[in-house]
């Protein structure tokens, strides 16, 4: 492809500046792919990907120069990228050797992407309106980087209208999900499940997970509000620190609600209204009891709380407040999808449990938000099959060509 006059101007100018090549850690042998994130955000789906090509495919990730640099294992090398000098790209490029590119996010750098004459893959490319880091002032400066990516995997057409009117051929676009490291899986011992789901039987069972004690009046009011329509209602409530459970207890008791306290041994008997556990240590259970959960820690005033994908992963459908921070963006993801349920009070709270007990609204959010917690786990193994088979591809010799000599021979 020739060199637009927009890249070459500013790949002349980058090159004016710029600090000197860096020392570097020993290039690991064989093949090594090279992902650079625009974020630290990225770093956890990034380093699934990374372990998901296996032992034989070592990793160079980089990050930008203002990140701080978390420590790695594995055959991954963390590393900042280099500045857009010539002389700092080269010698990185030089030592490093990258089979691949593949490049996370928006804030392209032109000449760190041009020099990186390899197979390039794009991901979560264009989340932004401004896809460059460097340059964006330059006209056709975008057109001229954008098309160097020979494939892109983007989430959502708003994304993949960017690239386009940024110069990539539609036919290298792919729609897919946004790249996340796979949901986990919570243990739990299936004996005990068993035994407490024969206990519980046909009662109506919601869950408040990782509850802090700031939470508990709303979520009494709620378990009052929703037990009006459902009489055998039972709460599961996992407190979020384990020695808050006796002053809990106290607090449900004085509330005029029957408790019983896994602690102490007890289970959900029949006249059971609150099944009280001992902190969050058999979550994976509790999830898996409890087809409705409220993710304590996000009512208005609240810290947050634990990923929510860790309930989705086990089809449970959601309710939380307006305190999605730090998983804001899988909060909006499981909202928008109608796996999750927006509550900002106990009364709220009570209405939403009680409206959404009916069997059939509750599988339909859980499974969108299975739908959802498995989708990220669906892209990284459709980029890994993509970096393997593009690898494959680049370490294929070339046919030999046959001698000239033979040639006129079997002609002869």
């Amino acid at each position: 492809m020739p060199r637009s006059l927009a890249l070459g101007a500013y790949l002349a100018m980058a090159g004016l500046g710029g600090r000197g090549p860096e020392p570097e850690p020993p290039r690991p042998e064989g093949p090594l792919v090279w992902i650079h994130a625009d974020g630290p955000n990225r770093m956890a789906p990034l380093l699934a990907l990374a372990e998901g090509l296996g032992p034989e495919i070592a990793t160079l990730l980089t990050l930008p120069r203002r990140a701080e640099l978390p420590p790695v294992a594995g055959r991954v090398i963390l590393r900042h990228a280099p500045t857009e000098g010539r002389a700092t790209v080269e010698a990185f490029l030089g030592h490093w050797r990258p089979d691949l590119l593949l490049w996370a996010g928006g804030g392209l750098r032109p000449a760190l992407v041009a020099r990186a004459r390899m197979p390039r893959l794009l991901v979560d490319g264009a989340p932004e309106p401004q896809l460059l880091a460097r340059g964006s002032g330059w006209p056709g400066l975008a057109r001229a980087v954008v098309p160097l990516f020979e494939r892109a995997l983007v989430a959502g057409d708003a994304a993949a209208e960017r690239l386009i009117r940024a110069g990539l051929p539609e036919e290298r676009l792919e729609i897919a999900g946004p790249l996340d490291a796979p949901a986990p899986v919570l243990p739990c011992n299936e004996r005990e499940r068993r035994d407490l789901a024969q206990t519980v039987a046909a009662r109506p069972v919601w869950l408040a997970a990782d509850l802090p004690m700031s939470e508990l009046p709303a979520v009494v009011a709620a378990q009052r509000v929703a037990s009006r329509g459902a009489h055998r209602l039972l709460l599961i409530l996992a407190p979020r620190h384990a020695e808050d459970e006796p002053a809990m207890a106290r607090a449900l008791t004085e509330a005029g609600l029957r408790v019983a306290q896994r602690a102490e041994g007890a289970e959900p008997e029949d006249g059971t209204q609150v099944y009280l556990a001992d902190g969050t240590s058999e979550m994976g259970m509790w999830l898996r009891l409890a087809p409705l959960a409220f993710w304590g820690g996000t009512l208005p005033g609240g810290s947050g709380g634990r990923p929510p994908f860790e309930a989705a992963a086990l089809g449970s459908a959601l309710l939380h407040g307006p305190a999605t921070a730090p998983h804001a963006e899988a909060w909006t993801r499981l909202d928008t999808a109608g796996a999750a349920r927006l509550v900002r009070n106990g009364a709220e709270l009570g209405r939403a449990v009680e409206a959404l007990l009916a069997a059939d609204k509750v599988a339909a959010m859980a499974h969108a938000g299975w739908d959802v917690a498995t989708q990220g786990a669906e892209v990284a193994n459709r980029v890994a099959d993509l970096i393997r088979t593009r690898l494959a591809e680049s370490s294929r010799p070339e046919p030999l060509a046959e001698p000239p000599a033979l040639a006129l021979q079997a002609g002869a």
